[in-house]
């Protein structure tokens, strides 16, 4: 079965958060080979930070790393940090306490 572009891949429920992942082109350059598909697009968390319940940020497996990565010197992608935790299908949650969201509201105390 071909898939065309805005096709459903699959849902993916991970850390109180749902990603609906469609098919289709992360450039406009890919649209134009002959035999070129859509593909899974995954959300790019970088442009759009989103975080789970507890405030860790989602990343994908081959974003960049960020300026807190803790891993091979040899790679620069989430999935060689050590604060990578690898949740679902190329999605997971940076457990960096410095990439943490503040959730604790003005006025608000522990």
């Amino acid at each position: 079965m071909k898939m065309k572009e805005g096709d459903l891949y699959r849902i993916l429920e991970i850390g109180g958060a749902s990603f609906e992942i469609r098919y289709g082109f992360y450039e406009e350059t890919d649209r134009v080979g002959k035999y070129n598909e859509p593909i899974p697009i995954y959300p790019n968390f970088l442009a759009e930070p989103q975080y789970n319940n507890e405030g860790y940020p989602f990343v994908t497996e081959t974003q960049d790393a960020c300026t807190h990565y803790d891993g091979s010197k040899t790679q620069d992608f989430c999935r060689a940090c050590s604060h990578f935790q690898s949740e679902n299908d190329l999605i997971g949650i940076c457990t960096c306490s410095k990439m943490k969201k503040n959730t604790i509201s003005k006025g608000e105390t522990l």
